[in-house]
């Protein structure tokens, strides 16, 4: 807090202490509107991905060198799950930001936030996107095999990692924290404090933002949505065709339909809803205009990528066979050794 001479009046010099505060914290109906919903997706995010996590390692340490017959698929499972904890992790930097409607945290938090909430965007959309050609590649093009090694699966993951970086790298250079001066509140006769709120900034111009939105939206959605899209019917009207050929097919024709066309539904309500504000706020942004209420629609519209990362452990590690597959071949590996130590238990009493 500092004074200043601020005028004269009728002779007298007035001395106004100045001083800064920040911007009073969300309450009542609205904190229970931002606050509840984040806080699920909080905890079921970390929940599931940390139990998939848990899971493959059991399996590592059970099945160990037999682990690599279940194929890439959990390859690709740990990444997704290991991106969408990251996601989930950036959760309280964000949901703090908006509750106190203040940045609280430093410039390298900051630029950790951006990091963290990014990889939602592009490094899970690529891996999204590496499994569904790698199951269109499985049924269409079944003589290729080197798709899906381990060995090209890691450097697929590598890298989505690195393409992932490389495209944030302006963000993760430019953010910042940066302060903005909101209202004056006048506290008695002799006094006057600046609201200034702190936010993350992206630390962008407008011009370069509004590209920059454009890269990511193609990058990380449209190209993504597309390939599934692509992807899976294609997949699905190749194995409807190959059960028709046989006479006894035992291909699950409906359970892979249905699993495709979730895949696809999911990912649009996932990210659509997200893009669309982002695309609409940007464009407000770019011809100056106030969001109004659109504020409250854009709050609703940012928890769904959270969604996704708290919910893609259901989708491609409960639901798929190949992972179900592996808890079976623990099972039967641990039956053996202890019928193996139950014959030999003789044995090991007379010697």
């Amino acid at each position: 807090m500092h004074f200043y001479l601020y005028e004269y009046l009728f002779g007298y010099t007035w001395i106004i202490y100045r001083c800064r505060t920040t911007p009073p914290p969300m309450s009542g109906f609205h904190f229970f509107f931002v606050a509840v919903p984040y806080s699920v997706i909080f905890v079921v995010g970390l929940m599931g991905n940390t139990a998939v996590l848990t899971y493959i390692l059991f399996l590592t340490k059970s099945l160990k060198g037999s682990i690599f017959s279940l194929g890439n698929t959990l390859v690709y499972v740990l990444a997704l799950s290991l991106v969408d904890l990251m996601v989930i992790f950036s959760i309280p930097f964000h949901l703090t930001s908006i509750l106190m409607a203040n940045w609280v945290y430093g410039t390298i938090s900051c630029k950790a936030y951006w990091v963290l909430e990014m990889s939602n965007k592009l490094c899970s959309a690529f891996i999204l996107t590496a499994m569904a050609f790698d199951r269109y590649m499985a049924v269409c093009h079944s003589n290729v095999t080197w798709v899906h090694s381990i060995r090209s699966t890691v450097i697929i993951i590598i890298g989505s990692l690195f393409i992932s970086v490389f495209i944030i790298t302006p963000v993760i250079y430019l953010s910042r924290v940066a302060q903005v001066p909101m209202s004056e509140a006048y506290n008695g006769s002799f006094s006057v404090c600046l609201i200034e709120r702190n936010f993350c900034s992206d630390g962008m111009t407008r011009n370069f933002r509004y590209w920059f939105s454009v890269l990511i939206f193609v990058f990380a959605f449209l190209l993504p949505a597309v390939s599934l899209c692509f992807c899976y019917i294609k997949m699905s009207f190749s194995l409807r065709k190959k059960a028709r050929s046989l006479m006894q097919s035992h291909i699950p024709i409906g359970r892979v339909t249905t699993y495709a066309f979730t895949v696809i539904i999911f990912f649009l309500l996932s990210q659509a809803p997200y893009w669309i504000t982002q695309i609409y706020t940007t464009f407000l942004l770019f011809i100056n205009q106030s969001f109004g209420n659109v504020i409250y629609i854009t709050y609703i519209c940012h928890m769904c990528p959270f969604l996704a990362a708290a919910l893609n452990w259901i989708l491609y590690a409960r639901m798929n066979t190949q992972v179900r597959k592996g808890l079976s071949m623990a099972n039967e590996h641990y039956s053996r050794d202890i019928r193996r130590y139950v014959m030999l238990l003789p044995m090991r009493l007379v010697f």
